[in-house]
C-alpha cells in the first residue's frame, strides 16, 4: 500500500472509530524524507489519494497535493524532526484523553498495555495556539520517549514506527484515558521498574508486527 492510500485509510479510520468528529485532527506518514499528511478542512471521508499533501521533511515546503497540508503541519514536521524513530503520528480530539489535556493533567500509568506502548504516563504540553511552532515545540518536548502526548485545552497526539503502531498508540491512549477518569484516586499505578520491564518487552520483540 502506497504512502497516500495509508494516510488516506487512517483518516477515515480515526473518523470511524470517533476518535475524532467532523474534519478536526490530522494524520501524517514519514517516508523517503517526504511527509505525507491529510490536507485542511478535507471531511476523511471524502478523502482521495490526491487530497494528501505530501511536504519536504527538511524545507517544510509542499511539493504535491492538490489540497493545503493540515494547518498543524509545525507540530508533525517538529515531532519528525526531533524524534528519528518515529514515521507516523495520529492527532486525535478522543474524549477522554481530551478530558485530561483540559484538565491540564497526566495520564497515569495504570495498565500494562498503556506502559508497552505508549511507554508510561502521559505528559502535557504547555498551551500554545493551534498550528503555532510554539505548540509545536511544546508537543515534541512534552513527548519525550512516550507513543502519545496530551495537547492542553485542544486534544492528544499519539505516534509510532509505523502507521499501524500510531493508530494503535491512539486506541491505547483513549482506553487508557478513560481506565485513568473511572479509578481516579482509588486506582494502584504500575511501579516505575515494571512499567520500564514491559515497554523493554515490546520495544524488543512484542512491537515486531506493528513496525511494518
Amino acid at each position: 500500500m502506497d504512502e497516500k492510500e495509508q494516510v488516506r485509510r487512517a483518516a477515515l479510520y480515526i473518523l470511524q472509530s470517533g476518535l475524532v468528529k467532523g474534519t478536526w485532527g490530522n494524520v501524517s506518514l514519514l517516508s523517503g524524507g517526504k511527509v505525507y499528511i491529510t490536507p485542511s478542512g478535507v471531511p476523511y471521508d471524502e478523502l482521495e489519494a490526491q487530497d494528501i499533501a505530501v511536504v519536504d521533511l527538511e524545507s517544510g515546503d509542499q511539493i504535491e497535493g492538490r489540497q493545503r497540508a493540515s494547518s498543524e503541519l509545525p507540530m508533525h514536521l517538529q515531532i519528525y524532526r526531533d524524534h528519528k524513530a518515529i514515521r507516523a503520528i495520529v492527532h486525535v480530539h478522543s474524549i477522554y484523553a481530551t478530558a485530561f489535556a483540559c484538565m491540564r493533567k497526566p495520564i497515569p500509568c495504570y495498565v500494562e498495555d498503556q506502559a508497552m506502548i505508549l511507554g508510561g504516563s502521559v505528559q502535557v504540553a504547555e498551551y500554545a495556539l493551534p498550528g503555532t511552532w510554539e505548540l509545536a515545540k511544546n508537543a515534541s518536548k512534552a513527548l519525550g520517549d512516550r507513543f502519545a502526548v496530551l495537547l492542553s485545552n485542544h486534544g492528544a497526539v499519539a505516534v509510532g514506527r509505523s502507521m499501524k503502531e500510531a493508530l494503535v498508540a491512539a486506541q491505547i491512549l483513549e482506553k487508557s484515558a478513560q481506565i485513568a477518569y473511572l479509578v481516579g484516586k482509588n486506582g494502584k499505578l504500575l511501579e516505575e521498574n515494571d512499567i520500564q520491564y514491559l515497554r523493554k518487552v515490546y520495544i524488543d520483540s512484542y512491537s515486531r508486527k506493528l513496525e511494518e
